[in-house]
């Protein structure tokens, strides 16, 4: 390998450390600070990760690699605070080799982790650190080791990149398809320009400040909300005797509602079942959609159960009940990402809660589960 090529190597290194927090930053939780090249390659100040990356395909981790030992060695020399954290993490794009002192690594506890490696001869290559790392105190080494975690045959550069950052769920969730690249370079260029930026040189990426650049950036790229598919989908009558709704229906005499509410029940499934095919990021919303509407009509429910008496046609009563129900729902057409949302979806929404028995369209409080 020339010395150009060798160096562009290293250089891949380090970008492949910046879409590592990259991902970190995507996952964060709030108030959480990500840190670079600072208390491991990539830290979150509980977790930190050491980050491998070759270019080799059948790399393989072996007991005297020195991404493992060099990685100990660091923690060792800065354990006053790393004996903190929680966890340890060695990022690899190497396989651990069968038959090494990682094979099997996740199922060890501390002392048979800290008896393989202390049982590893040294070399010139790891002498350094393995030194180092005898040396250390046992209880302090069995804590880090039972930290330690290897994250092997981890996606390579140009892997992760797709895999990982463009198809990440942070990403396909606003950002239209032709775009996600050129929206991802910008986050990539933000990380970059925080080193540039920062104060003495640490490398650090306030998750807040990462948000407010992201919803900044993406302004330019995101996803137009989705015009609502309408369905021309048509009741078979026959097939009445499939739906739960419909003897809930039959139960309070309102077999006139059956023709009508089983073509709104079937039109607005249809169009769920399209809208989730078209953006399947929207799955959340519809079923926090379908919550609110069920939260409606219980709510309903309860002012017409306080004004039954004991003369009531509790029949005729539920009847009004679900009328008034259907009335109120009918104008929640706002839903979240989706424009244009035709009125028989909330009444067709309302149905499905009857159906799957979140709402009983019953007054009778004797036979009352919702």
């Amino acid at each position: 390998m020339s010395s150009k090529s060798d160096a562009s190597t290293k250089i891949l290194g380090f970008k492949y450390q910046e879409m590592v927090a990259l991902k970190e930053c995507f996952e964060a939780k709030d108030g959480t600070k990500i840190y670079l090249e600072c208390l491991g390659d990539v830290s979150d100040g509980k977790i930190s990760t050491e980050v491998k990356h070759s270019i080799q395909d059948d790399k393989k981790l072996i007991d005297t690699h020195i991404d493992f030992w060099k990685t100990l060695y660091n923690i060792i020399e800065e354990y006053d605070t790393f004996r903190f954290y929680d966890k340890f993490i060695l990022h690899t794009t190497a396989e651990i080799k069968k038959g090494s002192i990682f094979e099997h690594w996740e199922t060890l506890d501390k002392y048979a982790k800290k008896k393989k490696v202390i049982s590893i001869a040294s070399n010139k290559t790891i002498k350094k650190y393995s030194n180092k790392v005898k040396k250390f105190d046992s209880n302090g080494l069995e804590d880090i080791l039972d930290k330690f975690k290897i994250k092997d045959n981890q996606k390579s550069a140009k892997e992760y990149y797709i895999d990982v950052l463009v198809n990440h769920i942070a990403i396909i969730s606003i950002i239209q398809e032709p775009y996600r690249k050129p929206f991802l370079c910008s986050l990539l260029g933000y990380i970059s320009v925080s080193l540039i930026e920062s104060e003495g040189y640490k490398w650090e990426i306030d998750i807040e400040s990462f948000r407010e650049n992201f919803r900044s950036f993406a302004k330019q790229y995101e996803i137009q909300d989705l015009k609502f598919p309408i369905s021309s989908v048509t009741a078979d009558k026959t097939s009445k005797g499939n739906f739960h709704f419909v003897k809930a229906l039959e139960d309070i005499g309102y077999e006139l509602k059956i023709g009508l509410s089983m073509n709104n029940y079937l039109k607005a499934s249809d169009s769920q079942f399209k809208i989730i095919k078209a953006r399947n990021s929207l799955s959340e919303n519809l079923e926090n959609y379908d919550e609110d509407i069920k939260d409606i009509v219980l709510e309903l429910k309860i002012s017409h159960i306080d004004q039954l008496t004991s003369k009531s046609d509790i029949n005729e009563k539920s009847r009004r009940f679900f009328d008034d129900g259907i009335e109120q729902v009918s104008s929640k057409t706002k839903i979240e990402g989706i424009t244009n949302t035709r009125a028989y979806y909330p009444k067709g929404r309302l149905l499905h809660n009857i159906e799957v028995k979140n709402i009983n369209i019953n007054l009778d409080t004797k036979n009352e589960s919702n």
